[in-house]
């Protein structure tokens, strides 16, 4: 009995976390977002659509969303943690064309 209510609880767990996963905003203003210095045009992250291909985790601390992983200190210049801690590492592994591009993500409205 424990186990079938162990089984039950788990599975419900792990269904409610992907329906959360599927709430947060379709894009965001970065630079907006975290006060982010420069010349470059915002960055609208696609969020839902980085949601659809990733798991919450690869970027935030729970499958909730929420706080980044890596909270962005340095925020100004092209050495900063977006570019360095969070967009970049990411788009290598991923192999993202053009992934370390400016205009990959710095795009005019």
């Amino acid at each position: 009995m424990k186990k079938t209510i162990f089984c039950l609880a788990t599975g419900i767990l792990a269904v409610s976390s992907l329906c959360l996963a599927g709430n947060g905003p379709e894009t965001m203003n970065l630079k907006d977002r975290f006060a982010v210095a420069g010349k470059k045009p915002a960055v609208i992250f696609p969020h839902r659509a980085h949601q659809e291909k990733l798991a919450c985790t690869k970027c935030h601390d729970s499958g909730q969303g929420g706080h980044l992983s890596i909270v962005p200190q340095n925020k100004k210049g092209m050495g900063n943690d977006f570019h360095k801690k969070i967009c970049w590492p990411c788009h290598v592994e991923m192999k993202v064309p053009k992934g370390k591009s400016c205009k990959t993500c710095h795009r005019k409205k």
